[in-house]
C-alpha cells in the first residue's frame, strides 16, 4: 500500500490523531462519525495540532496540503466501500465494536484490512461477527497518536500473517514503530506493563510507603529517564539475569497481587474523585499545584522534542 485510502471510524481524541498521522504520511483519509458537528470540530482540532507541529518543524507540507487529504463522512458503510485500510477508534465496548465490525466487513472490499484501536478488548471477539476474521487485526495506537511512534499490532486467533505484515508495512511507512503481539491477551504488551506499575504504585500510596508525588518522582526521574532508551529486558540483561533472579526471590513475594482495584481506588471512584475529569484524584487538579492543560502541554512538548532529536539523528 504505497498510498492507501484510509478510513478512521470515530473522530474523538484517538480517531482524529490516527487520521492525522495517516494524512501526514501521505494517505487519503476519510474521518467517520455519525455526528457531523463532532467531525467538523475534530477537523478544527487537527488544524490546531498541525500549527504546533509545523512550528516544531515536524511536518514538511503546509497544513492546507495535509488537510486536503482528509474528508468527512457520517456514513461508515459509504466511507469504507472503497477503503484499503480501516481503523476503528470508537468507545471501548465489546458489543458496539462487534456490531461495527459486522457492518464494516459487509460494506468493505474483501481485501480491505479492518483494524481496531482497542487497548484491552480481544481482537478475536471483535472479529467474531465478521465473515472474514482473517483480515481483522488490532492496531493499538498510544495517545497522542500523531506524536507517539509505537503501535501494537495484534493477532486475533484467525488473523492471517498477510494482514499483519501489510499492517506493519503501512505503519512503518508513516513513521510508526509497530510491535507485533502474537497472542490475543488482555492488555496486549503496554497496558499490561503499565497497569502492573499502576497497581504497585497505588499499593505504595495506600500502604503509606510514599506520597503520590514521591512515587511519581521516582518513576519519572529514575525509571523514566532510562526507559526512553532501555526496555526492561535490556535492563535485566545489563544488570545481570543472575542478579534479577536473586532480587526476584525476595521481592516478588512482597509485591502487590490484588486481583481487583484496591480500596483507595474504589473509594475515590465512589466519591467522584476521577482525576482531571472531576478535578481531583490522587492530585487536586482544581486548587492544587497540578494544572491539566499545563501538564498536557509539557507532555506534548517533551514528545515533540524527542521526535525532533530522532529526525535530526537520522539525517
Amino acid at each position: 500500500m504505497s498510498k492507501a485510502s484510509v478510513a478512521v471510524i470515530g473522530s474523538g481524541l484517538m480517531g482524529r490523531g490516527i487520521g492525522l498521522a495517516f494524512a501526514i504520511g501521505g494517505h487519503d483519509v476519510v474521518m467517520v462519525d455519525l455526528d457531523l458537528g463532532l467531525l467538523t470540530k475534530s477537523l478544527e482540532q487537527i488544524n490546531s495540532i498541525l500549527e504546533v507541529m509545523q512550528e516544531a518543524g515536524l511536518t514538511s507540507e503546509s497544513s492546507d496540503r495535509i488537510t486536503s487529504r482528509i474528508s468527512l463522512e457520517p456514513n461508515s458503510e459509504k466511507a469504507v466501500s472503497n477503503s484499503d485500510f480501516v481503523v476503528e477508534a470508537i468507545f471501548e465496548n465489546l458489543d458496539l465494536k462487534r456490531e461495527t465490525f459486522r457492518k464494516l466487513d459487509a460494506a468493505s472490499k474483501t481485501d480491505t484490512i479492518l483494524a481496531s484501536n482497542t487497548s484491552s478488548l480481544p481482537i478475536t471477539s471483535i472479529a467474531s461477527e465478521t465473515l472474514h476474521p482473517e483480515r481483522v487485526v488490532g492496531t493499538h495506537f498510544w495517545n497522542p497518536p500523531h506524536l507517539m511512534p509505537a503501535v501494537e499490532v495484534v493477532y486475533g486467533e484467525k488473523t492471517n500473517d498477510a494482514t499483519v505484515s501489510e499492517t506493519v508495512s503501512i505503519l512503518r511507512a508513516i513513521g510508526k514503530k509497530p510491535a507485533v503481539v502474537r497472542k490475543d491477551v488482555p492488555g496486549q504488551i503496554g497496558i499490561r506493563i503499565l497497569y502492573s506499575m499502576i497497581r504497585e504504585a497505588t499499593h505504595l500510596v495506600e500502604a503509606g510507603v510514599a506520597s503520590p508525588e514521591d512515587v511519581d518522582t521516582i518513576v519519572k526521574e529514575a525509571l523514566g529517564t532510562r526507559l526512553e532508551v532501555l526496555g526492561p529486558l535490556e535492563l535485566a540483561d545489563l544488570s545481570g539475569v543472575d542478579l534479577v533472579s536473586n532480587v526476584a526471590k525476595g521481592l516478588y513475594k512482597t509485591l502487590d497481587d490484588s486481583v481487583e482495584p484496591q480500596k483507595i481506588i474504589k473509594d475515590m471512584v465512589a466519591n467522584g474523585q476521577l482525576g482531571i475529569k472531576s478535578g481531583k484524584g490522587f492530585y487536586d487538579w482544581k486548587t492544587g499545584s497540578k494544572n491539566a492543560d499545563q501538564v498536557l502541554k509539557r507532555r506534548d512538548a517533551h514528545l515533540i522534542k524527542i521526535l525532533k532529536e530522532r529526525r535530526k539523528n537520522s539525517e
